[in-house]
């Protein structure tokens, strides 16, 4: 069982790194926010609103069964938006700080964006 979990890691990983260097380089973090599928966007901006958590509470937010939480949170983490966490059966998701290749952290698109909602709409 360790070894189908080891291999199971080691291929997420192969997946993750494909995935970004497949995606293309947007400059602008609004523009690479946007880039974002709206589907998922509502959960990434569960997760900014609760620093580090799980599905169940991400569900909780968002409104939507926790599998489909926990679809939209791999995939984001996939997508490298996420950071994941296994503490005991849990796991916890939070923004990725990590920065692209030019140095923009887009991880902190989320909260640009929220920042402007809400001096839009107050």
């Amino acid at each position: 069982m360790r070894d189908i979990n080891d291999r199971l890691k080691s291929l997420e990983l192969r997946m993750a790194d494909l995935e970004s260097r497949n995606s293309s380089h947007v400059n602008d973090k609004m523009a690479a926010f946007l880039t974002v599928p709206d589907s998922i966007r509502k959960s990434l901006f569960a997760v900014s609103k609760l620093t580090s958590c799980t599905a169940d509470e991400v569900s909780e937010i968002t409104g939507r069964h926790r599998s489909i939480e926990n679809k939209y949170l791999n995939e984001l983490y996939r997508a490298g938006w996420l950071e994941r966490e296994r503490r005991g059966k849990k796991i916890y998701y939070s923004l990725s700080k990590k920065a692209d290749n030019k140095g923009n952290e887009y991880w902190s698109a989320v909260e640009e964006v929220e920042n402007k909602l809400n001096q839009l709409l107050g």
